[in-house]
């Protein structure tokens, strides 16, 4: 069976979700079901498979929790979950996407993320609990504009 595509991630989600993070040791902490309004979910099977979500932080967004499972990886879910979100980013008229990451920058670099010096970072992404404090001080701060601009 084929992972279907991404969909609305709904409150009986969050446990699976949970799980999955935990599975790809990444943060979840802070996670509750007001942050499922903004996260999308792949399922193969009735299992859940991948997820992302979107903080929104004024104009900004913070692209967060990218996780597949490892059965699932190579067949494009974390691609599809990228594209969705930054799709839904632009039509929430977000100007400009961050994210941490530790494990896969290239991944990001090649959809057009840049690296970016987290002290450039505006102040409400900063201040986000993944930000400050659940992701290490190793993790690599990257950044996309979404509005066309060229970054500052």
């Amino acid at each position: 069976m084929t992972a279907g595509l991404p969909r609305q991630a709904e409150a009986h989600d969050l446990p699976e979700l949970v799980a999955l993070l935990a599975e790809c040791a990444l943060p979840f902490g802070d996670l509750t079901e007001t942050h499922l309004r903004e996260f999308l979910v792949c399922r193969d099977g009735g299992r859940l498979v991948a997820t992302a979500g979107l903080e929104l932080c004024d104009d900004a967004v913070l692209l967060r929790s990218l996780a597949v499972a490892t059965t699932h990886r190579g067949r494009g879910l974390a691609t599809r979950l990228v594209d969705a979100l930054e799709r839904r980013a632009r039509a929430k008229r977000q100007r400009v996407m961050f994210l941490l990451t530790t494990t896969v920058p290239g991944f990001f670099a090649a959809r057009g993320f840049r690296p970016v010096a987290r002290q450039l970072v505006p102040a409400a992404i900063a201040t986000t609990t993944e930000f400050r404090s659940l992701c290490p001080a190793s993790a690599l701060c990257m950044r996309k504009r979404l509005d066309g601009e060229a970054p500052p």
